[in-house]
């Protein structure tokens, strides 16, 4: 499988998003990615900073943004806040 489908919550939003993620991918750029695409839908509204992470809800855990979906054993069905 080359993408997994997890839950994304966006505390500064206040929303949820559903996302596929390719398992092949650095941690640090599907973060990039999905500020950009936070800050189009919102038309500006959300920051284009990059320093942010991925934190794991059920593990409390932050994602060392150098390891792709695969190495951080991110699986289909994962919750995770874009702090």
């Amino acid at each position: 499988m080359n993408k997994v489908l997890v839950t994304i919550k966006v505390i500064r939003l206040n929303e949820e998003y559903e996302v596929f993620l390719p398992v092949n991918k650095k941690i640090a750029d599907i973060i990039c990615m999905l500020v950009k695409s936070l800050n189009e839908l919102t038309n500006g509204v959300f920051p284009l900073t990059y320093n942010r992470l991925l934190y794991d809800i059920d593990q409390n855990i932050f994602y060392n943004t150098e390891l792709s979906i695969k190495e951080a054993q991110i699986d289909n069905g994962k919750k995770l806040i874009l702090i």
